[in-house]
């Protein structure tokens, strides 16, 4: 028996915005904005075995991320901007190849994403007093002149 594996890989990324916050701070205004970040990997398989045609197969594994972007006086703040939560990963197979199998693994990953919308509207939520203590240290460190800039 003979067997060669080929395969490719792609991904695709997906942003929903699904909370924002003001938070007023050190005499500054800030603005949070938070969103889903759906990534898909794609992986087309194909066995080949001598006496047999081959069959592809596309594997695909998806992460959903919440992400933390600031603002502040329309300027964005990298030192705050970050994931805040991951969730599990979702993966599955679909016999054929990944182009046909796309529309069911969309549909598959959208369900997945509105299941934990509400958890990732909660986590979001909850970030406030966290990202209100990442701003007391940058405040902190401007105050005694290790930052400058603003």
């Amino acid at each position: 028996m003979f067997l060669i594996f080929a395969s490719s890989a792609a991904a695709l990324a997906v942003a929903t915005p699904i909370h924002s916050a003001e938070i007023t701070h050190a005499s500054n205004a800030y603005v949070a904005s938070y969103r889903t970040e759906s990534t898909v990997h794609f992986r087309e398989v194909e066995s080949r075995f001598a006496n047999r045609p081959s069959v592809p197969v596309c594997r695909w594994q998806a992460e959903l991320v919440v992400n933390r972007d600031v603002a502040a006086q329309g300027r964005a703040l990298a030192a705050v901007a970050k994931p805040i939560h991951r969730f599990a990963p979702l993966s599955g197979s679909h016999a054929g190849s990944c182009t046909a199998a796309r529309g069911r693994i969309a549909a598959e990953i959208a369900r997945h994403d509105s299941a934990r919308s509400t958890d990732a509207i909660t986590i979001a939520r909850q970030d406030r007093a966290i990202l209100v203590n990442e701003l007391d240290g940058i405040h902190a460190l401007s105050a005694k002149g290790a930052v400058t800039g603003g």
